[in-house]
């Protein structure tokens, strides 16, 4: 089984992902952790690594491909994860807007996030930011590969809103709940 999770920013998908993988012993990739060792590497953050820069996503893109016809019992964290990996079990991570600019301003503050992120002064220059970068998205995919809206539910085989969750622990335990309900463990 290979599941896919995509979700919007400060969802949680990374650390639901993460419980997700190691309860099912499966192994865990992240196209977002590729994208800021790239960023990292070049001296930037992640929102200058992908403006006007298509080599990035070609190259996490490709690599995901890749991972879906060569490996299995894999859970593999992006945004068009679901879409470079079409058999797998689609799960679409949402939350609040607010909420989740939210969360990334507090896991800036205390050092839990990604480092190729930018310093954040408040929770609405973090909404905007996050707010920019999904636009900027969603804009590319539509170049890149003709998808509409890369958070279109229909695309998935579970929703997740995360809003009201207590932390990756429960949003997990839905995930598993999901897939025990059909059949998939």
């Amino acid at each position: 089984m290979i599941i896919t999770i995509t979700g919007v920013p400060g969802g949680g998908k990374t650390s639901a992902a993460k419980v997700l993988a190691k309860r099912l012993g499966m192994k865990f990739y992240s196209a977002g952790d590729i994208l800021g060792k790239m960023a990292n590497e070049n001296g930037v953050t992640i929102d200058e690594l992908i403006s006007g820069n298509d080599d990035a996503d070609h190259e996490i893109d490709g690599f995901q491909k890749k991972l879906g016809k060569t490996e299995d019992n894999i859970i593999v964290e992006g945004l068009i994860a679901w879409y470079t990996i079409p058999h797998s079990f689609k799960i679409l991570v949402t939350v609040d807007e607010r909420e989740g600019a939210q969360r990334i301003f507090e896991d800036k503050k205390t050092g839990l996030h990604r480092s190729d992120e930018p310093d954040y002064s408040s929770v609405e220059e973090t909404r905007k930011i996050v707010a920019t970068r999904v636009a900027r998205y969603v804009a590319k995919f539509k170049r890149l590969y003709g998808i509409d809206n890369y958070f279109d539910p229909s695309h998935y085989d579970f929703v997740l809103d995360t809003t009201a969750a207590k932390g990756p622990q429960e949003n997990a335990d839905k995930i598993m709940a999901a897939l025990k309900e059909r059949g998939l463990i």
